[in-house]
């Protein structure tokens, strides 16, 4: 786990924030134009939508000709360019997002001047078109995400720098006894695009399906839980926070029905949940009768009903605890990693996971970091 105190050091105390956007091969801070890039906004998720980074450049109209000047700034607008993002304090700075611009506004609104706005999404932007439908020659949905991505267009996007590699976990459904041919039990893709076609592996398995700093990541959900990437609190880089706890919408337990057409037999699986949602038992009392059948066709086996259930129930399990919190900006904050809030007693000082992370800089306001976390008990 990262130190508060470490990472003050590292950053000079948080002094004097900088920014690196890099698109294709240029440098923002080298253009020769006197170009101004006014704010950014880096916006992180290890949900299945994409994350996104924003910025405005000023100083790109002619007010004498009355038009844009476009041949001075089309390096850093041009749609399909590779886009970094770093950010830091003083000479030192981290990475926070790769991917590549998606959206270019030109815009003029009231009380405002002449400007682009830049919209660059991560490597699942561009995984969101198409529609296939074809046998995968993998035996299991793991081998299978990684036999997309050994497409020529994916090779394309590493080599142009829309991201940097992928790191996909083995599935549930990958043998272990050395056996792994086609069997009844087929991967195959039916009239979707590669995204659709991760996301339902990722619901199907309790999996995440994000992007961290170009790194594509296929992964079983909160893992690991036991540890913690950072301890913050008021002092130690909160600026504000809102700790929110709610158990409306919590049942005690999921059960998922299927059909395993082979055996033309239903088949069903449970999922109970024991987690401390109170310092008493009035909470757990409330919801210790409530449950939830699903019925998914998609659960052919008892398996695979298992693998649901546990998705659903964490699912519904994070919604209890939501953490949304302003920090002094810093680059280690990202999605897909624990949290602990300390130093405000009570349930307050609690563990939390991150699933959004927004990085906001600007001239006015310097650099800070919002976060979106979530629990799913008390500790």
């Amino acid at each position: 786990m990262k130190e508060y105190q470490d990472l003050r050091k590292k950053y000079g105390a948080f002094a004097y924030p900088i920014l690196t956007l890099q698109v294709g091969d240029k440098l923002f801070s080298e253009n020769k134009h006197s170009l101004v890039l006014s704010s950014i906004q880096v916006d992180l998720s290890c949900g299945l939508e994409a994350s996104a980074a924003t910025f405005w450049i000023y100083n790109v109209y002619n007010l004498e000709k009355g038009c844009y000047e476009f041949a001075h700034f089309k390096d850093y607008v041009q749609l399909g360019s590779a886009v970094t993002v770093s950010l830091g304090y003083g000479a030192v700075e981290e990475m926070v997002f790769v991917g590549f611009v998606a959206q270019t506004r030109f815009v003029s609104s009231e009380g405002d001047i002449h400007h682009v706005e830049v919209t660059a999404m991560d490597a699942k932007g561009l995984m969101m078109s198409g529609s296939y439908a074809r046998q995968m020659t993998a035996a299991n949905y793991g081998d299978a995400i990684l036999e997309i991505f050994r497409k020529p267009m994916y090779q394309k996007m590493n080599t142009e720098g829309i991201y940097k590699s992928v790191k996909v976990d083995d599935t549930p459904d990958k043998k272990t006894d050395g056996n792994d041919s086609a069997t009844a039990y087929t991967v195959e893709m039916v009239s979707e695009s590669d995204y659709e076609f991760i996301v339902k592996a990722a619901k199907r398995f309790n999996y995440e399906f994000y992007v961290d700093a170009g790194v594509i990541y296929f992964r079983k959900a909160k893992r690991p839980p036991e540890e913690c990437l950072l301890e913050i609190g008021m002092d130690q880089g909160v600026i504000n926070y809102d700790i929110t706890y709610d158990i409306t919408g919590l049942v005690k337990s999921v059960e998922v029905r299927g059909m395993d057409t082979a055996r033309a037999a239903m088949v069903s699986a449970v999922r109970k949940v024991s987690n401390k949602i109170s310092t008493g038992n009035r909470a757990k009392a409330l919801i210790g009768q409530a449950q939830r059948i699903v019925i998914d066709a998609g659960a052919v086996s008892k398996e695979q009903a298992q693998y649901r259930a546990d998705s659903l129930m964490e699912d519904i399990a994070y919604r209890f605890g939501t953490l949304e919190c302003d920090c002094v900006g810093m680059p280690e904050l990202k999605p897909g990693h624990f949290i602990r809030m300390t130093d405000l007693g009570g349930p307050c000082d609690n563990r939390f996971y991150i699933t959004r992370v927004r990085h906001d800089m600007s001239s006015e306001e310097g650099y800070r970091t919002h976060i979106t976390a979530v629990a799913a008990a008390l500790e």
